[in-house]
C-alpha cells in the first residue's frame, strides 16, 4: 500500500445508518422527491404494460374475446366500446395506438422521475458542500495541522461529488428499476404465481453476490478517496511551487511523487472495476439459469393448460424484461458504496468539534493592556513545550518587540493571543480579562495583524482591503488606508485601480506590494492591538523607510507587538523582549540590551557584520 495514503478508517456507522443520515437531507425537498417517485412509478408501470401488450396482440391473432385478455386489451375495448370489428381488425388499430401511448407515458414518467431526482440530489450536494466548507472555516487550527491542503480540497470537491452517485444515479436506479422489478414480478404473480416462484428462487443467490462484492467496493472506495487527496496535494504543491521546482531541478522528484499517487489511485480503481465487472456476468448467469428453468416448467403440458398463447408469451416477456432492471439494481452497489465511503468521511468532518468559544465577555474597544502569566504551551500531539513559563506585561499603547532565533516561540505567542490554539497552562489577560472569557469574534476584532507572508484573495484590490468585517467601509476610507500604507502609488498604475482583480494569492504583485496591501487592511481595521510579524521584510530600503513612517502613525495610541529578525527595525521600540528556547531570557531598551552583551547584542552584531 502506498505509504503516502492515509490508513483506512474503521467506520462506526452501518450502511443503513449512513444512508439514512444522507437521506435526511432530502426531507426539505420531499415534494420534489414525491414527484420523482410518481414519475418512476409511471415508468415502471409502462414496462409492465409493454409485456401485457404482447398478450393483447397474440390473443387477437387467435380471435379471443377482450374479457379473457390482459389489462391493455380490456382497457382498449372498454374505451372503444362495441365496434363491430373482429378481434384482429380491432387489434390492428388498437395495438399500435396502445404501444405509442404506453411508450410516450413511460418516457414522460422517466423524464419526471429523473429530473426531479436530479433536482433533489443537486440541492443535497450543495447543502453538504456548504456545510462542510462552513465547518472547515470554524475548525480548530490543529485540524489544519493534521491534514494537507490538497486533502482538504479533495474532501469538498471529490468526496462531496461522490455523494451525488448515491443521491442521483443510485436512487434513480433503485426507485425506477426497483419499481420495474416489483411491477413485473407482480404481473407474473398475477398470471401464474406458482411459476413465478421458480424465478424467485435465484433471489437469495443474487443478494449474496451483492453483499460479498459490496464489502470490496467499500474498502476500495476508501482507498480511492485517500489517494485522490494525495493526487490533489501533489498537484497543488507543484502548481503553487513551480518556480522552486524549476530553480532546484525538482521536476523528476515531483513527477515521481505524482506517479506514485496516481498509480495507487489507478490500481485501486481497477480493483473496484474488476469487482464491479465480475458481479454483473455472475448475476446475469444466475438470471439466465432462472429463465431457462422457468421456460422448462412453463412448457410442461399441465402448466400450459392454464395459459393462453398470449398470456404465456406475456409471462415470458415479463420474465425476460427482468434481466435489465435486476442487473442495474445490482450494479448500483458500486455507486452506493463509493457514496457511503464518501459520506462516512464527510459526516466525520461535520461531527468534529469546532473551535472552542465559550466566552461571553464583549467590549466595543479594548484599551490594550496585555498580561501574560506563567504561560507554557505544547502543540497538539507535540511532546516538548515550545513556550515555557512566559511572564510579560505590556501596557496599553506600548510598542514591544519580540526578537530571538527562529523557533524561539515568538509566533506561537501571537497564535495563542489570537486563540488559534487553546491554552491549558497559564493565562493571557486583555484589560484584566482572560482572553478565554472573551467571545471569540469580539476578541479577534481587537487584533490586527500583518505577517511576513500576507494572504490575498482572488478578488479586487478594494475587496482585499475592505475584507470581512471591513466590507462596510467607504471608498474614501479604503483610499485613505492605502495612502497611509503608501500603496496608492502602485494601485493607480493597475489597469482598473482599486477595482483591479488580483490573481491567486495576489498573483502579479511583488512581495512589497502584497505587504503594503496587508498593511492597508490593518490600518483600515483600526484595532487597539497591532501585530507586525516581519511586516517590512519584503520591502526595499526606500519602501521600508516610507512604510516605517506610516507604521509609526498607526502605532500611536495602540498596543503594538513587533516580531522581527532584522533588529535594525526594532531599535526604537519602547521595550525589546528577547526569547530563546521558548523562554524570555532578557528584556529592556535597545541600548540597555546592547550593553548587557547577551544574545541580543550577539544577534545585533551578527546582522551588521553580515
Amino acid at each position: 500500500m502506498n505509504p503516502a495514503v492515509a490508513p483506512e478508517r474503521q467506520g462506526t456507522l452501518s450502511d443503513w445508518q449512513l444512508y439514512r443520515r444522507l437521506l435526511a437531507y432530502v426531507v426539505p425537498y420531499w415534494y420534489l422527491f414525491l414527484f420523482s417517485i410518481g414519475g418512476f412509478l409511471i415508468y415502471s408501470l409502462g414496462n409492465v404494460m409493454l409485456a401485457d401488450l404482447m398478450q393483447f396482440l397474440l390473443d387477437s391473432l387467435n380471435g379471443r374475446p377482450a374479457a379473457e385478455g390482459g389489462v391493455v386489451s380490456r382497457t382498449a375495448y372498454k374505451l372503444a366500446g362495441e365496434t363491430g370489428q373482429s378481434a384482429l381488425e380491432f387489434a390492428r388499430v388498437a395495438v399500435p395506438l396502445a404501444a405509442v401511448t404506453i411508450a410516450f407515458t413511460r418516457a414522460m414518467g422517466y423524464f419526471a422521475g429523473t429530473y426531479f431526482m436530479n433536482h433533489v440530489a443537486r440541492n443535497l450536494v450543495h447543502v453538504l458542500r456548504r456545510q462542510l466548507f462552513e465547518k472547515m472555516l470554524v475548525a480548530p487550527s490543529a485540524y489544519y495541522d493534521r491534514q494537507s491542503q490538497g486533502i482538504l480540497v479533495s474532501k469538498i470537491t471529490f468526496n462531496v461529488e461522490q455523494v451525488t452517485g448515491a443521491a442521483t444515479r443510485a436512487l434513480k436506479v433503485i426507485i425506477g428499476e426497483g419499481m420495474t422489478v416489483l411491477g413485473l414480478l407482480g404481473y407474473m404473480l398475477y398470471l401464474n404465481w406458482r411459476l413465478c416462484l421458480v424465478f424467485l428462487l435465484v433471489a437469495p443467490f443474487i443478494a449474496l453476490v451483492v453483499s460479498v462484492v459490496g464489502k470490496h467496493f467499500r474498502r476500495y472506495s476508501r482507498r480511492i478517496q485517500a489517494s485522490m487527496g494525495d493526487v490533489t496535494q501533489v498537484s497543488g504543491e507543484s502548481i503553487g511551487g513551480y518556480r522552486e521546482i524549476r530553480l532546484f531541478g525538482g521536476q523528476r522528484q515531483q513527477g515521481d511523487r505524482f506517479e506514485q499517487a496516481s498509480a495507487y489511485n489507478r490500481n485501486q480503481s481497477l480493483k473496484l472495476a474488476f469487482a464491479d465487472a465480475l458481479s454483473t456476468p455472475v448475476i446475469q448467469t444466475m438470471l439466465a439459469i432462472a429463465l431457462a428453468a422457468l421456460i422448462w416448467f412453463a412448457l410442461d403440458p399441465e402448466i400450459l393448460a392454464g395459459f393462453t398463447a398470449g398470456s404465456l408469451v406475456a409471462f415470458l416477456t415479463a420474465a425476460g424484461q427482468l434481466g435489465k432492471p435486476i442487473k442495474q439494481v445490482s450494479s448500483v452497489q458500486s455507486i452506493i458504496q463509493r457514496a457511503l465511503a464518501a459520506s462516512e468521511d464527510i459526516f466525520a468532518q461535520l461531527d468534529m468539534e469546532e473551535e472552542q468559544d465559550r466566552g461571553q465577555y464583549v467590549t466595543s474597544r479594548a484599551r490594550g493592556d496585555l498580561r501574560i502569566e506563567h504561560l507554557s504551551f505544547a502543540y497538539p500531539g507535540g511532546v516538548e513545550d515550545v513556550l515555557q513559563d512566559i511572564n510579560l506585561d505590556i501596557r496599553a499603547g506600548e510598542t514591544v518587540a519580540l526578537v530571538g532565533r527562529s523557533g524561539s516561540g515568538k509566533s506561537t505567542l501571537i497564535q495563542l493571543l489570537a486563540r488559534f490554539y487553546p491554552m491549558e497552562r497559564g493565562a493571557i489577560l486583555l484589560d484584566g480579562v482572560p482572553i478565554q472569557d472573551y467571545r471569540l469574534d469580539n476578541l479577534r476584532r481587537q487584533l490586527a495583524m500583518v505577517s511576513q507572508d500576507p494572504v490575498l484573495f482572488n478578488d479586487t484590490v478594494y475587496n482585499n482591503i475592505a475584507y470581512g468585517d471591513l466590507a462596510s467601509a467607504s471608498r474614501e476610507e479604503v483610499e485613505a488606508a492605502c495612502e497611509s500604507a503608501h500603496a496608492m502609488e502602485f494601485i493607480r498604475q493597475l489597469p482598473e485601480g482599486l477595482d483591479t482583480r488580483l490573481g491567486d494569492d495576489g498573483g502579479g504583485l511583488s512581495g512589497g506590494q502584497r505587504q503594503r496591501l496587508a498593511i492597508a487592511r490593518a490600518i483600515l481595521k483600526d484595532a487597539p492591538l497591532l501585530v507586525l510579524d516581519e511586516a517590512t521584510s519584503a520591502l526595499d530600503n526606500e519602501s521600508e523607510h516610507r512604510i516605517q513612517r506610516a507604521l509609526e502613525v498607526i502605532m500611536r495610541n495602540r498596543t503594538t507587538i513587533v516580531i522581527a529578525h532584522r533588529l535594525s527595525t526594532v531599535e526604537h521600540a519602547d521595550r525589546i523582549v528577547v526569547m530563546d528556547g521558548g523562554r524570555i531570557i532578557a528584556e529592556g531598551s535597545h541600548q540597555a540590551l546592547l550593553e548587557e552583551g547577551g544574545l541580543y547584542a550577539q544577534l545585533y552584531h551578527q546582522e551588521f557584520a553580515a
